[in-house]
């Protein structure tokens, strides 16, 4: 049915679709009209405190009413009457139902908590991605009035609330209908230019490849709602297909410059290095705000003669909270030997006495050293012959 679509919500016992059961199920189509809705009585569980507690549903609010088996047959009427479904975290309730007989043969479905989380815009950086956020927030979000049908989290009621959510955004996205049509020509011209085109750029609206790239980045940066048949990652993969010549290029001339800054760095390092031996009598004014490099980190840290070091199990020195400070003028040999130290807490972190800005200008020296190899060996230190005798320092 063209330009037709079903919203659907459930409401459950638990959140595990192969153990919990169905509570209630509602289906609306996108003109508000209920299609479906009713509360579902389980075959297995008794009561649901936790999820009462959410959603208000009692066992005495479903003792009446049907099993999912005997309206199922209904549900399935609905679902294979439409070719497009919507919902909020469609994947849950399509999972509670598809466990119970539900058939699904749309070829087309809208998750509005997905749509949403980039537009909220809080980021979630153990994902990597926007943080998905609740339905009230999402419908807050859009000036839903909750009192104009039900309370949240009956399914009805989210049911009307998701449907909202939905609408608003697609208004959004037709506001940027334009973007979205130039940004879908500029990837067919990418592909064509990478195929057929034989990499003419006669065939890329902007003109040149970078050019093409760059139009790209600035229209998807701009899209509320980020299209599904275009990522980031895909224009990355265009960039790094369409310009790897002068991606090259760049990179040369990038090591031409960090070889020539290399003996002002090696400088820059020792002068550092050189304050932080001498610097014992600033241990009680300076603040322990300490920056922690990985392993790899701190090996080529040693390795160019930048202060590293660990922070020890004892307390009480120099009224420090954090302990005792132990430094070393590294060798790679004595830094196996210091992280393998039992004694040793946290680290490593660099020297105590170096000022928040000159951290992370080394830290900075050490991940271009890790990227360019060639760069790194200008600025290591020469290997000695010799163990490294410790030097240490405590606060």
């Amino acid at each position: 049915m063209e330009n037709k679509y079903i919203v659907l919500d459930t409401e459950t016992t638990g959140l595990n679709a192969a153990e919990d059961e169905l509570l209630q199920v509602s289906i609306i189509d996108n003109e508000g009209a209920v299609l479906f809705d009713s509360y579902i009585k389980p075959t297995q569980h008794t009561e649901w405190a936790e999820a009462e507690r959410i959603h208000h549903i009692t066992p005495e609010m479903v003792a009446d009413a049907p099993t999912i088996a005997e309206v199922m047959p209904e549900i399935n009427d609905i679902l294979n009457r439409y070719d497009k479904i919507v919902g909020y975290n469609l994947k849950f309730d399509k999972a509670f139902l598809e466990n119970n007989g539900a058939e699904f043969l749309s070829t087309e479905y809208a998750d509005v908590m997905k749509m949403f989380a980039p537009i909220y815009g809080e980021w979630n950086d153990q994902r990597g991605s926007y943080k998905w956020q609740k339905l009230t927030i999402a419908a807050d979000y859009y000036g839903y009035d909750w009192s104009s049908h039900e309370n949240a989290h009956n399914s009805l009621g989210d049911c009307f609330a998701t449907l909202h959510v939905y609408k608003e955004i697609n208004e959004v996205i037709k506001n940027q209908k334009s973007e979205y049509m130039l940004l879908g020509r500029l990837q067919m011209d990418c592909n064509y230019y990478l195929g057929a085109g034989n990499r003419n750029s006669k065939h890329l609206w902007a003109g040149t490849p970078k050019e093409q790239i760059e139009k790209m980045k600035e229209l998807y940066s701009k899209l509320v709602v980020k299209p599904e048949w275009l990522s980031e990652k895909n224009i990355s993969d265009y960039e790094k297909a369409m310009l790897p010549q002068e991606k090259v290029e760049n990179e040369k001339e990038q090591s031409l410059k960090s070889f020539a800054r290399a003996d002002e760095t090696k400088q820059r390092i020792s002068d550092i290095a050189d304050n932080c031996r001498n610097a014992c009598e600033l241990c009680g004014e300076q603040t322990q705000n300490d920056i922690f490099l990985s392993e790899k980190q701190a090996l080529q840290a040693v390795k160019m003669g930048i202060p590293v070091g660990y922070v020890t199990k004892d307390v009480g020195y120099h009224g420090s909270s954090a302990g005792l400070h132990t430094f070393y003028m590294l060798s790679e040999q004595n830094y196996s030997t210091l992280k393998n130290d039992n004694s040793m807490d946290k680290g490593p972190v660099f020297h105590y006495t170096m000022t928040e800005e000159q951290k992370k200008e080394m830290l900075d020296i050490i991940n271009a050293a890790i990227k360019d190899p060639e760069y790194a060996k200008r600025l290591e230190l020469p290997k000695k012959t010799t163990p490294t005798r410790k030097k240490s320092m405590g606060r």
